[in-house]
């Protein structure tokens, strides 16, 4: 994992918490301040976790049916399945930058998770 990335991404959820307040016209406070940060790290987190599963090829097999069926019904797709006869089996794309959003985001979450629970309990 690249920790330069994931500092820039937890830097980026810092920076765009404030401008998100700053937007709102709220009063920043601690409290406001948690729960922005808890907000866009909670996003960040669920675009990471979706590009893992995506990346870890949980569609692969569902796309291949749809290649297969499409190719099977349609005249197009039933006259390229003959000339060819065999269809490729669909690949997961790769990401670069799935493992440090997911390490920022869950940070992010975390971080606020206790920070909330510490001084507002």
């Amino acid at each position: 994992m690249n920790i330069k990335v994931t500092a820039l991404l937890a830097s980026c959820i810092v920076i765009s918490s404030l401008s998100y307040t700053w937007l709102l016209h709220q009063p920043i406070t601690f409290l406001t301040l948690i729960n922005n940060i808890f907000l866009i790290s909670l996003a960040f987190t669920i675009v990471g976790a979706s590009l893992f599963v995506v990346q870890g090829g949980l569609f692969n097999g569902i796309a291949y049916s749809f290649k297969r069926f499409f190719a099977r019904v349609t005249k197009n797709g039933a006259y390229a399945f003959e000339l060819d006869g065999d269809l490729e089996f669909v690949h997961a794309p790769s990401y670069t930058f799935t493992y440090p959003l997911l390490l920022a985001g869950i940070l992010g979450c975390s971080a606020t998770a206790i920070l909330s629970i510490v001084f507002y309990l």
